[in-house]
């Protein structure tokens, strides 16, 4: 038998020296298949990818045990860079493309290394051939392209080295289903093309349709393995990936903790208020992200705004942050006119919001990304912090208490005192949920809040959710592509697409409206 293109064997990781990532794990990748990596949230997942890419050095990891062997060698000790001109590339999670330079600036960038201009030429070829809209869109800055549109650049970028082993870190984050299908659709055409693909993925029932074999990850440690049927046929693979337990099962998701009561306090008397967006538009350049959408979000409500990828959603967020400008039309929260202020100001009114594409500060500790969100509601001036005075620093031992309330609600205290760049992509989501409940927000602004978590973190994240809200008296308005969690949570759900608001009313309304259906699913499915 040839040897695997791909061997890891007995895998240990571990970050700062301390925090133990990976033990003991093996699996293999032949040449010509995918193979599919599972796990809940911190299991794992993305410290193997960084460790068979060898960039786990740029977020403080090493590997203590084991090793990686790539077409016959022994990775240990070469550079990303290496690995790459070896065939060897990965895509990382959160869409890490470069938001200033066009779609054609990008896609030169990931074929910097390949010297040859004809076959620069050909990967370009066939990137705009799998990915058609990025040729449409060729000359657009990669920061104004939909969540979709720069999860296909960043797969392109990496695809212009034409790589014998494409890893792939949850490419179907915080897409829509019809949007999911297609970039699993997209996998099988990349295999089909002759790349081999190591694929880690959240959305088990994508994962486990496009792979050959997969990987189950549970707390650093390889739990179970198989072809991909037989795991998708498992109760437990069902139970906490895909979210449909046997009939006779009776057991509940287990790879999240219960959320505890939330017991937050305010500092101010603060009330939500109404938020009334009136035929906001917002054009950039020749395209217009956003057409005539008007909705209101009622006082202490939790209001959905939905719709597939490209749809508007991120940018009418953006619009009540104040991080764009409308071209026309006007949104109140309450008296004010949102439409005419910047995004400081928006933030006094009480309007807190968390991020499509995470915005931390990644070197900084989970409990002092946590503290920027107080600041807000802090009284001791900057002068008086300084000079560590008495009453700085009691309203400092306040405001880490409060931090650390927030922590135990969302479930992340154990993890307070780390640098934010060791942890998953899940724990990131839960701190930027708490850097915005730390302001005391009276209006919070949730985009895509359970991206990149299983079914049963996303049941814990809605419970919390929930219960913050029920205590704070918050308005809330969530985008999210998760339609179990959106039904649960949201009181009214307004639907957009292409812009535009094609539909609105009860989540039980919402999901009968054969428009939204299409929009979702496609014609032949809805």
């Amino acid at each position: 038998m040839p040897d695997p293109l791909l061997s890891v064997e007995d895998l240990a990781v571990e970050y700062g020296g301390a925090v133990r990532a990976l033990r003991g794990v093996s699996l293999t990748v032949e040449a010509g298949s995918v193979v599919a990596v599972l796990g809940s949230n911190g299991a794992g997942k993305t410290t193997l990818l960084r460790a068979i890419s060898q960039s786990l050095g740029s977020v403080g990891g090493r590997v203590t045990a084991g090793r990686v062997r790539f077409d016959g060698r022994d990775l240990a000790g070469h550079d990303p860079s290496a690995a790459v001109r070896a065939g060897l590339v990965q895509v990382p999670e959160g869409r890490r493309i470069f938001r200033d330079l066009t779609v054609e600036e990008n896609l030169r960038a990931g074929g910097y290394t390949v010297r040859d201009a004809r076959s620069r030429r050909a990967a370009a070829e066939r990137v705009f051939e799998l990915f058609p809209i990025l040729a449409e869109r060729r000359h657009q800055r990669g920061g104004l392209l939909s969540g979709g549109q720069q999860q296909m650049l960043a797969m392109g970028r990496a695809l212009m080295t034409s790589p014998t082993l494409l890893l792939l870190d949850e490419p179907s984050l915080g897409l829509a289903p019809q949007l999911v299908e297609q970039i699993g659709d997209i996998i099988e055409q990349i295999h089909a093309q002759g790349t081999s693909v190591l694929l880690i993925e959240q959305n088990a029932t994508m994962g486990l349709r496009v792979a050959d074999r997969a990987y189950v990850l549970e707390v650093g440690v390889v739990s179970t393995e198989g072809s991909s049927a037989e795991l998708a046929a498992t109760d437990d693979i069902r139970d906490r990936y895909l979210g449909v337990a046997a009939p006779d099962s009776g057991r509940v998701a287990q790879d999240a903790p219960a959320a505890a009561a939330a017991h937050l306090q305010r500092s101010t008397p603060a009330q939500a208020r109404e938020l009334r967006v009136e035929d906001l538009t917002v054009r950039f350049g020749g395209i217009t992200a956003l057409s005539g959408v008007s909705f209101t979000v009622a006082a202490g409500t939790v209001h959905a705004l939905i719709g597939p990828n490209g749809a508007g959603k991120s940018t009418c967020i953006n619009v009540l942050s104040g991080a764009y400008r409308a071209t026309s039309g006007a949104v109140h929260y309450g008296d004010a006119a949102v439409t005419a202020l910047p995004a400081h100001r928006i933030a006094d009114l009480g309007v807190a919001r968390t991020f499509q594409n995470i915005s931390l500060s990644l070197e900084a500790t989970v409990a002092d990304n946590l503290l920027v969100g107080r600041h807000r509601v802090m009284r001791s001036r900057t002068s008086a912090e300084a000079l560590r005075l008495p009453r700085a620093r009691r309203e400092e031992r306040a405001e880490r208490a409060a931090v650390r309330r927030i922590a135990d609600l969302l479930g992340i205290a154990p993890v307070l005192d780390r640098a934010v760049h060791t942890l998953s992509y899940g724990d990131r989501k839960r701190v930027e949920l708490g850097r915005a409940l730390a302001s005391e927000p009276t209006l919070l602004l949730l985009d895509e809040p359970v991206a990149g978590m299983t079914h049963g973190e996303s049941v814990v994240m809605a419970d919390t959710i929930r219960a913050v809200q029920r205590e704070l008296g918050l308005s809330i308005l969530l985008v999210e592509h998760d339609m179990p969690f959106v039904m649960e949570l949201a009181e009214r759900i307004t639907v957009l697409d292409f812009g535009k608001r094609i539909a609105e009313g009860t989540p039980q309304e919402v999901q009968r409206d054969p428009e939204v259906l299409r929009a979702y699913l496609g014609t032949a499915a809805a």
